[in-house]
């Protein structure tokens, strides 16, 4: 189809792209701009849950992000320039490059990624804004001040000096007794919680709100790897989550998990943060290549090619890469049987790399390329993504890998893969998508200049690392000796890391003159085929006057007869609200309502900052304090404002409607529930890790088996307790507000005593968590799940307090059936760990 055949398919289907252009605005959307929009104030920018907003600060902070951890590169190579420099001392050096690391991966490229999914994943799908609007505005805020939280140790003259990885026991409390790795893994801690709740936010988002007719295999490439990515965000997290608790424990009170005179394993860490850690090279990767598959049909005038094996490819990607973690720990000692399964999987995740390179490949041979600085920057990230993979099966290949670990080839690689993986598609990104974002068009001549520079100065400054590294030198050394090779390698890094460093300040010298005389780009410069562009540029607050209705992949491009969904006008203009749709055919059932906008997740985060500031600083009283302000936020949050009453609404007249299915809030309480029990596994599979690492009977023998009679009392009561709560849940769901209120307060109560059994059983125990690491992890394991019933009770003490004041109905409960599926999984998570803390203890003794 032609360029401008595709413009008068778009304005036919979505006549919204051409409001702008109306003599008048009809009163849909003066009503639409009504409800949708922030105050122009202060608070407003405060109290904002627009998606595009947020998704767009998400970008910004990322980028200042970026620029910090450049520099701490740049300062490095100009350290590493020449040999023997003392242009910084090594531990400034090994502060770097930690903060370095961890910058790029966790202060950058997530958020930076998660902030082009917020941005674009509504526009996307045809929804107004994402499922959880105020959630999505608690991670913005928890990500703004997790960063601020790790970089206060510049000031503070403590910067952390282990590596972005952290290995133990160099990051425990013998070796690294100052404050610095407190700051990277409490930080680590508090980021990870926006990570986890945007993750949940983008899956039930992808699911439920999509517009009717966009089935699951008319989802944009881009969408469909935004979902992969948040899956794997939800479960690996967690696994993070745990090894820096864990380390901080170690730290804090004298437990013994990482330390092997008190029955520890170093190893236990590297585990812990391997399945993390190489999970995360694809929760990085996938949205990169779901821009470049969002890119490369738009510039070559055809639809992608290989669309199913595609979204195999994703898929498949993601699901190796939880199984390749030992990957990073092949010369640690790992069984050979160990070590041969992990080489192998380490090369068969290449395959379905290769189905995503042959797919974009057969895409430009089909079509006929305009070359554009987004198209440049696609072409570019191939190159180099093929490049980076095949360093990577080199190093799946032990007697290699033993060869160059800890060296630069291994430092090389990983920027291949994941700074030609994901910055590359990440300014292709900027260039495609900056005109529907600020409705203004980047230069393409300096454009092209920023590409070029780019280009040249990556290959630049990391090709030679790869010689350098087979050459023997390591990574992680602030100097090295002259005489050799290495320095003529050294400096050609240096000066191509300063040419990357050129390309940056070009692109911003660009954005500046775009943001203040760029050309009007019009809704669709690029006659693209996707929904976001079927609004004007930048997207009103809205989003879409009338949610459209989709009938194939290429939506812009299609030629039939447009269609949008039935909504009834005095809804749509009477509050937010948005279409809800079955997960997999995007059948209309509901409509949402939306909540509006709130202090509320700015609130919660700055109590979550006072909470882990005051673990920073080990003032209990802060902690207290803390604490004390997150309950506070989570009763503020729960507790339904005016505008906001009930879960959703059926759709009476439009198209194929059917009975709504489980809610939105249904849907994030379970997913919450699936990385909740994902931390119980990392920690009951540390206990059994340690447990057999000991080689010895677990418990040891100094300690006595634990008696089985309090436990069993407290496991009547607690699991007894779930009887009541569901019968609370059935009697509102019959309208019976009585009933309801009596089983919530039965429940609670014995909810109540299990902790009172628990405490007595701890008040008989002889052994504490500094005993060993068998202690460490019995009232670790424990304690956690004591937290999780101390929230549950809060939780239903909010619904009594609730239910007596006619809050439920037959029609309106929905809170009440969330908080009965997290105080079954409480229940659930503690059959399990008396399985393996009680009844394992009476077998492996």
């Amino acid at each position: 189809m032609r360029v401008e055949d595709r413009r008068g398919a778009a304005d036919a289907c979505f006549p919204s792209v051409r409001l702008a252009a109306d003599a008048g605005v009809p009163s849909l959307v003066r009503g639409l701009e009504r409800v949708w929009e922030s105050a122009h104030d202060e608070a407003g920018w405060v109290t904002t849950t627009d998606h595009k907003k947020i998704g767009a600060r998400y970008i910004a902070t990322a980028f200042v992000f970026f620029i910090l951890g450049g520099i701490e590169a740049l300062v490095m190579r100009a350290q590493l320039a020449l040999p023997g420099q003392a242009l910084v001392d090594p531990a400034t050096y090994d502060g770097l490059f930690t903060m370095h690391g961890t910058t790029m991966i966790f202060l950058f490229a997530t958020p930076m990624l998660s902030g082009f999914g917020n941005y674009l994943v509504p526009l996307m799908i045809g929804a107004r804004d994402m499922a959880f609007p105020r959630l999505n505005a608690v991670g913005y805020w928890v990500f703004v001040l997790a960063g601020l939280l790790m970089y206060l140790s510049f000031p503070a003259s403590a910067l952390p000096q282990n590596g972005w990885f952290a290995d133990t026991p160099l990051s425990g409390p013998a070796y690294s007794p100052e404050s610095g790795i407190d700051f990277w893994s409490l930080g680590l801690i508090f980021l990870g919680i926006a990570t986890t709740v945007g993750g949940i936010n983008f899956i039930v988002t992808i699911a439920k709100l999509r517009a009717p007719g966009m089935s699951v295999d008319r989802m944009p490439l881009f969408v469909w790897n935004i979902l992969v990515t948040a899956i794997a965000m939800v479960f690996a997290i967690p696994s993070l989550t745990v090894a820096a608790a864990l380390l901080e424990l170690d730290r804090y009170i004298g437990t013994h998990f990482y330390d092997p005179g008190g029955g520890g394993n170093p190893l236990l860490w590297q585990h812990l943060f391997w399945i993390f850690g190489h999970p995360d090279v694809y929760i990085i990767f996938m949205p990169a290549a779901g821009m470049v598959s969002s890119i490369l049909p738009v510039f070559v005038r055809r639809p992608i090619v290989g669309y199913p094996a595609l979204v195999l490819a994703s898929v498949l990607t993601i699901a190796i890469g939880f199984g390749v973690w030992a990957h990073h720990m092949f010369a640690v000692g790992l069984p050979v049987q160990a070590l041969g399964f992990f080489s192998a999987a380490s090369m068969l995740i290449a395959i379905p790399a290769g189905l995503q390179m042959a797919a974009w490949i057969a895409t430009i041979w089909a079509g006929r390329a305009l070359w554009s600085t987004a198209f440049l920057f696609a072409v570019g990230f191939i190159v180099l993504f093929l490049l980076g993979g095949l360093t990577g099966v080199m190093l799946g290949a032990l007697p290699f890998d033993w060869q160059v670990t800890d060296s630069y080839f291994v430092v090389a690689h990983f920027h291949y893969v994941l700074f030609g993986g994901m910055v590359f598609p990440l300014f292709g990104a900027f260039y495609y998508w900056f005109p529907k974002m600020s409705g203004q068009l980047l230069d393409e001549r300096l454009g092209v200049a920023n590409f070029v520079t780019m280009f040249v100065g990556f290959n630049l400054a990391f090709f030679p690392m790869h010689i350098a590294g087979m050459l023997g030198m390591p990574r992680r050394v602030y100097t090295y000796p002259g005489g050799s090779v290495l320095d003529a390698l050294n400096l050609l890094s240096t000066a191509g890391s300063f040419l990357i460093a050129v390309s940056v300040v070009i692109f911003i010298a660009n954005w500046a003159w775009a943001s203040r005389r760029g050309h009007v780009a019009g809704a669709d410069p690029w006659a693209s085929n996707t929904l976001e562009w079927a609004t004007a540029s930048p997207p009103p607050v809205y989003n879409f006057d009338r949610i459209p209705m989709v009938r194939s992949r290429d939506p812009l491009w299609d030629k039939r007869t447009p269609r949008t969904a039935s909504e009834p006008a005095d809804l749509a203009t009477s509050r937010r609200q948005t279409f809800g749709t079955s997960p997999i055919e995007a059948r209309a059932e509901t409509y949402l309502r939306m909540p509006m906008d709130s202090l509320a997740p700015a609130l919660a985060a700055a109590a979550l900052f006072v909470l882990f500031a005051g673990l920073l600083l080990k003032f209990l009283v802060v902690v207290a304090l803390g604490a004390v302000l997150v309950i506070a936020a989570v009763v503020l949050w729960l507790w339904p404002t005016r505008e906001v009453r009930g879960a959703h609404l059926p759709i009476d007249d439009a198209p194929r409607a059917i009975e709504p299915g489980r809610a939105p809030g249904w849907w994030g309480v379970a997913l919450l529930v699936g990385t909740d029990a994902t931390m119980f596994v990392a920690l009951l599979a540390s206990y059994f890790y340690l447990g057999f690492a000991a080689n010895a009977s677990w418990p040891p023998p100094e300690i006595e088996r634990p008696r089985l009679l309090m436990p069993l009392i407290g496991s009547a009561l607690l699991l007894g307790s779930s009887a009541p709560i569901a019968w609370a849940e059935r009697a509102i769901a019959r309208g019976d507000r009585t009933r309801l209120l009596i089983g919530l307060v039965v429940g609670w109560l014995m909810s109540a005593a299990f902790l009172t059994v628990q405490g007595f059983e701890y008040l008989q125990k002889t052994f504490a968590p500094q005993t060993n690491a068998y202690g460490s992890l019995f009232f670790t394991i424990t304690s956690f799940h004591g937290l999780h019933v101390v929230s549950a009770l809060v939780l239903v003490a909010v619904l009594v307090a609730r239910g007596l004041r006619g809050q439920f109905s037959r029609d309106r409960h929905l809170a009440v059936q969330n908080v009965a599926l997290w105080w079954h999984f409480v229940g659930g998570a503690w059959v399990a760990i008396f399985a393996a803390l009680y009844l394992s203890a009476q077998v492996l003794r």
